[in-house]
């Protein structure tokens, strides 16, 4: 795998504090933040009452903290959702049992080995040792290499990031696969949304997925998403679906993104993986993940 070394100028940080935000955060958020351990990131979000995803976000625990009711816990977002999620967060904190802070952190990704204190392995990315560094050493900044290669394991993983993928309000966990990833649980009890996304998952309502495609380079493609007007998917002349994500992996010279695709016409490509859809006169594949499969069926 290529060396990876990115500095995320779209991502923050900020905490959670008080001996009882483990239980509070569990009250409004999607995952289980009670089997969060120390090292590591898992995904969750913030999901509005009718069960859709408002904020998505990454948790972790400080490594100082011991196993058990942590007292102070990470919460990575998107930058232009920042002062939203806080706000909301800060709605919920009623009792005024937690209290939210700021913090400088540069977030920086890498799949290299590093001393940091402030390091956290992406749960995320399950085939690659990805590490997320939480700091405010600013030298970190200059070492700034790749994005495109993480962006195209973030792709071919179908792991999305921020308002641009997720657009807040619209898409469900388990349309982007949160469920898939930990982020979201069906057994810790109660949370915001909780009601809505277990109906739709024991009783199969999915109607669309998130999910990777690849197609060869075409230079009349602008590479901004707010450039291309056309985003529809066609497969036997039937729109199936839409762009969501897309970047250049000048190496293999293909396109690699993420589409959103009706679930009733995946299931033809997860039978035969060799079918083909179009898109602006390109021929795209859908490539599903082995932890996607298999897709849910409608009971």
């Amino acid at each position: 795998m290529d060396k990876i070394n990115v500095f995320l100028e779209n991502r923050k940080v900020f905490k959670v504090l008080g001996t009882k935000c483990t239980e509070f955060l569990n009250n409004i958020l999607s995952s289980d933040l009670k089997k969060l351990n120390p090292y590591e990131i898992i995904p969750s979000a913030l999901l509005s009452p009718q069960g859709r995803v408002l904020f998505d976000i990454l948790v972790s625990v400080n490594v100082s903290e011991a196993n058990g009711e942590y007292s102070s816990i990470n919460i990575e977002c998107d930058k232009k959702q920042l002062n939203g999620l806080i706000q909301k967060i800060n709605m919920y904190n009623l009792r005024r049992e937690i209290e939210v802070l700021t913090t400088d952190y540069n977030v920086i990704v890498t799949n290299e080995d590093n001393n940091f204190s402030n390091t956290f392995l992406d749960k995320r990315f399950s085939e690659q040792s990805i590490k997320r560094i939480y700091t405010e050493n600013k030298n970190l900044k200059k070492n700034n290499s790749n994005i495109d290669g993480y962006d195209f394991l973030r792709f071919k993983n179908c792991i999305l990031e921020g308002p641009t993928e997720i657009e807040p309000n619209i898409a469900l966990p388990l349309e982007i696969n949160l469920d898939l990833f930990g982020g979201i649980s069906f057994d810790k009890g109660c949370f915001i949304g909780q009601e809505v996304n277990a109906r739709i998952k024991w009783k199969g309502l999915v109607k669309k997925k998130y999910v990777p495609i690849r197609f060869e380079y075409n230079k009349q493609l602008p590479l901004k998403l707010e450039e291309i007007r056309d985003k529809r998917f066609l497969f036997n002349n039937t729109e199936i679906g839409e762009l969501i994500s897309l970047t250049r992996n000048k190496i293999k010279n293909h396109f690699y993104g993420i589409a959103k695709i009706k679930l009733s016409q995946l299931y033809s490509f997860e039978e035969d993986p060799t079918l083909q859809c179009d898109f602006l006169g390109s021929k795209v594949e859908i490539i599903l993940p082995s932890y996607m499969i298999p897709l849910p069926k409608k009971m």
